[in-house]
């Protein structure tokens, strides 16, 4: 049977495998294939033996025992893994005890997986009292001790390499009694069939390399044209989209902010990101936009200025926060909605239709209450302090209901009723004043007439008018100047008269819409979109807000205290905040005050969570003042150290327990503890103490050490719980007067200062040896950073150039032209370079590329005492490791702004509340739609 070819062998299998699936499944297949492969005759056959091995679970159907019979039956030899496993399985058993049956304990060699094997040469058996292996079934079954072969070193999990020379022993133990010869001449037979094998394979691959690597070469020279056209195709579409999104910004930012994500996600190119900034910038004071089913008729806040009512034309009525999309209400009336209005409260909502019908809504309830109809459409409604409510039509019918629901008393005066109102403290009286600017006052609840004026002349022609929500400022608009009147005044009634501010002369633009504030603003719409004016006075100058991104709108509708505005576009409402400076900048409630007249940037620092830390006077809940402050997201406000220094450099700790503040020579630390800065080490500079060295750049090590650049130009370093600081860069030689630039790496070991003589000098700090320095050519340095790794350093020159120098390959990776006068700040990881210019605007760079890809203005400080330098010179900056950028300006605020391409586009699919409809993408992208939405 052994060694003889297919035609001569009496068993179709030269060995049967028993083993135990829970313990050696792998090493048993591992084996079959090993024995397989052993010594082939040659490559053309496929094995050198045939093996049976049952990879099934036996234990599943006892019914396959009949075909385990036939296949012991047609085996030639049996091959068992032995272990503790298997000596307790029944199916080895019965396996065993089958072939005992048989051929007894000949043709089986036995293979040690695991457990103890032990031969007792007095009893002529195996030792059961030391083996563990076996089943106690095969006592008696060996007379002499049998040749076992040792795979205990085998693990289940890797049974490792095939060729593995202690396998290969183990496998030609095994392969010698199978093939019935010797096992050096099995060992021999094989290493010639794999050198003949090699050689075989080497000189085919030789020829199959060749023309392999020809067809390489050929494929990735081809791929890599299809790669680039593909990539410039991308660019090229990537481009006409983001200029696409720039036209369209102005009249409809909802696509252009759509079309933009679209051009960065189909590719990542400078001016795709530059778009996506730009338009999160563009109309800072838009909030949101919200969607109707149906062209909007009707719009109204609740006094409070938290909620706007949105009526359309379809009947529906719908409620949302005016800071957000979010959704409060909705109901519904049979006709065209004409008038909506707040309850004084917030509580409920009264709607008016062009059929007559009024509604009131329960908006905690969220139930609606039908009224008695009125005669002909509605034309304005308005609830008093006490709940009740007035109506008035089209034809001039005045209606009161009490709250209950109940109409009290109804009159038609002919005054249409532009504007509601209920006048004094105890809603006594009623104000109707109609769209030609004149009105009547009635009493409540009798609604007997106390006053009426229809004396009003207008302008012929060309002209657009309004009244404001209280009723008091009635004015129209001709040629850009807005002429107003008010209602006679009469004894006890002197509110009535003519409020209305004197408002600065718009821009000759033809006005389409009017709208206008009780406290002096205006909101004017065009062609082209919307104009606000506020009015002028003494102590503020006039100002002009355009509010583009929405085209000519149909409605314009001021809140209460005309911190808001609504406006609809069809069937889209754009929702405006005054108080808010930018979409990308998020306030804290964090003003700063300006009380000096020196010109004073607050220093900032950002440590881990999200910490920042500033030095600015300031004034707690009890008007003490304090000069040294960190706020912390995870403590919801502002932990204040008593102190009365300003510091010149602020820095966390890697942890950030600690934060360290530099001035005057000196550095302190202060400890973070719950809600306060306790004040733990003092270190004094190195050096002559008369000169006052104030610290630039604070860069605190893992090992506790601080290291430490002073305006002089000297790097110190300071050890843990030292007194003094060791200089381990001498100060520069050169006008003492003039304060030096520096900046260090976030691990201190890199410190890049400015020199008498206009370059940089990029030192070593552990050796103070001077590694490279560099020059912006022809130009004197405005400002440097290090990125926080210290493999690049960026420089800004005062002829306009802005520059990345690359430390590892020591040459400018770019410069950049295009003038700033700025300060800059840098990302840990040197990705966000952002310059602050003095005029105030923050701008983003590309860090690989050079590319300006622009940013929002940091917001005129509402006072300065000082007066001089730009809202830049008043504003410290720095990028926490989020990626997000903070913000300190003397008279204004502490800001934090998303700076990051992901938060540009979660902002703008907020204002655009939709996604590219398959038209508009056909006609934009002009390829078939994708199955993603461009906004989730």
């Amino acid at each position: 049977m052994a060694g003889q070819n297919v035609s001569q062998r009496t068993h179709r299998y030269d060995a049967f495998l028993s083993y135990s699936h829970a313990a050696d499944s792998a090493k048993a297949d591992h084996l079959r294939r090993g024995l397989q492969n052993f010594a082939r005759s040659s490559w053309r056959h496929l094995r050198a033996l045939r093996i049976f091995l049952d990879n099934a679970s036996l234990s599943a159907n006892p019914g396959l025992w009949p075909e385990i019979e036939r296949h012991l039956a047609d085996s030639g030899a049996f091959i068992l893994l032995a272990c503790p496993r298997s000596a307790g399985s029944d199916w080895v058993q019965k396996e065993i005890n089958w072939w005992r049956a048989g051929l007894g304990a000949r043709r089986m060699l036995i293979v040690v997986t695991g457990g103890e094997l032990k031969w007792d040469h007095g009893a002529g058996d195996f030792d059961w009292g030391h083996t563990t292996c076996l089943p106690r079934t095969m006592a008696g079954m060996f007379s002499d001790e049998p040749r076992w072969v040792d795979l205990r070193w085998m693990s289940e999990e890797d049974p490792g390499s095939l060729r593995d020379s202690r396998f290969q022993q183990c496998v030609a133990d095994l392969a010698a009694p199978l093939h019935g010869r010797p096992k050096e001449d099995l060992i021999g037979a094989d290493v010639t069939r794999q050198r003949r094998t090699k050689r075989l394979v080497r000189g085919a691959l030789a020829v199959i390399t060749a023309l392999a690597v020809a067809a390489g070469l050929g494929w990735v020279n081809a791929v890599q044209q299809r790669d680039e056209a593909q990539r410039q195709a991308r660019l090229a579409t990537s481009r006409q989209l983001a200029a696409t999104a720039l036209n369209l910004k102005d009249g409809n930012l909802r696509l252009a902010a759509l079309l933009a994500i679209e051009a960065y996600r189909i590719q990542e190119s400078p001016e795709a990101i530059a778009t996506l900034n730009r338009l999160s910038t563009d109309s800072p004071h838009l909030v949101s936009m919200v969607s109707s089913a149906k062209d909007i008729s009707a719009l109204a806040f609740s006094t409070d200025d938290e909620a706007v009512a949105v009526g359309d034309e379809g009947g529906a009525v719908a409620v949302w926060r005016a800071d957000d999309r979010a959704l409060r209400a909705r109901t519904s009336l049979p006709g065209r909605i004409t008038a909506v209005g707040f309850s004084q409260d917030g509580k409920r909502l009264a709607a008016g239709d062009s059929k007559g019908n009024v509604g009131v809504y329960d908006l905690t309830r969220k139930t609606l209450r039908r009224l008695a109809p009125q005669p002909e459409s509605v034309s304005s409604l308005g609830f008093s302090l006490a709940g009740q409510l007035a109506v008035v039509d089209e034809a001039g019918t005045v209606a009161l209901y009490e709250e209950s629901g109940k109409m009290v008393r109804a009159k038609r005066r002919g005054h249409s009723g532009e504007v509601v109102v209920f006048q004094n403290v105890n809603s006594s009286h009623l104000l109707v004043r109609d769209r030609l600017g004149g009105g009547a006052l009635y009493t409540v609840p009798e609604l007997r007439t106390v006053m009426e004026s229809n004396q009003l002349s207008l302008p012929a022609g060309q002209y657009v008018q309004a009244v404001s929500n209280g009723g008091y400022c009635f004015g129209f608009l001709k040629f850009g100047q807005l002429s107003s009147t008010g209602l006679p005044k009469i004894k006890g009634h002197e509110s009535l008269a003519d409020t209305c501010p004197d408002f600065p002369t718009l821009p000759d633009e033809e006005a389409k819409l009017l709208a206008l504030s009780d406290n002096g603003r205006m909101a004017v719409g065009t062609a082209s979109g919307i104009t606000v004016a506020d009015a002028r006075t003494e102590e503020q100058s006039q100002q002009l807000r355009k509010l583009t991104g929405v085209g000519r709108p149909s409605l314009l509708k001021f809140s209460y205290t005309g911190g808001r505005l609504a406006s609809a576009h069809g069937r889209t409402v754009a929702l405006w905040d005054f108080h808010q400076s930018s979409r990308t900048a998020h306030s804290h409630n964090l003003p700063l005050p300006d009380e000096q007249t020196m010109l004073v940037t607050p220093p900032m620092a950002a440590g881990p969570d999200g910490q920042v830390a500033w030095s600015n006077l300031m004034r707690d809940h009890f008007g003490q003042e304090t000069k040294l402050h960190v706020w912390s997201p995870k403590r919801r406000g502002m932990l204040v150290g008593r102190d009365a220094l300003l510091y010149d450099a602020l820095a966390f700790s890697p942890d950030g327990r600690t934060l360290y503040a530099g001035l005057g020579g000196k550095v302190e630390s202060w400890q973070i503890q719950d809600t306060r800065l306790v004040k733990r080490h003092t270190v004094s500079f190195s050096g002559r103490q008369d000169d006052y060295p104030d610290p630039v750049k604070i860069a605190p090590r893992a090992d506790g050490s601080l290291v430490i650049t002073t305006d002089d130009g000297a790097v110190h370093v300071v050890d843990p719980s030292a007194q003094r600081t060791r200089i381990a860069v001498p100060r520069v030689a050169g006008d003492p007067q003039r304060a030096l630039l520096s900046s260090l790496s976030d691990d201190g070991r890199t410190a890049a200062v400015e020199n008498s003589k206009g370059a940089v000098d990029i030192y070593d700090v552990d050796s103070g040896r001077t590694l490279q320095s560099v020059r912006l050519k022809g130009e004197k340095v405005n400002a440097l950073a290090l990125a926080g790794a210290g493999h690049a350093l960026f420089l800004d020159g005062s002829r306009g150039t802005f520059a990345r120098w690359d430390l590892d390959e020591q040459r400018f990776r770019w410069q950049s032209d295009d003038p700033n006068g700025a300060r800059v700040a840098v990302s840990a990881d040197g990705r966000m370079v952002i310059t602050l210019a003095d005029s105030g605007a923050l701008t983003r760079w590309d860090a690989d590329t050079g590319d300006r890809l622009g940013g929002p203005d940091v917001p005129i400080p509402r006072s300065t005492m000082a007066g001089i330098g730009g809202t830049g010179e008043h504003t410290g900056f720095v990028v926490d490791s989020a990626g997000t950028l903070w913000t300190a300006t003397e008279g204004g605020a502490v800001l934090s702004w998303d700076f990051s391409v992901a938060s540009w586009i979660e902002g703008l699919c907020r204002i655009a509340d939709r996604n590219l409809t398959d038209a508009e993408w056909r006609r934009y992208v002009g390829t078939t739609p994708p199955s993603r939405p461009t906004c989730d």
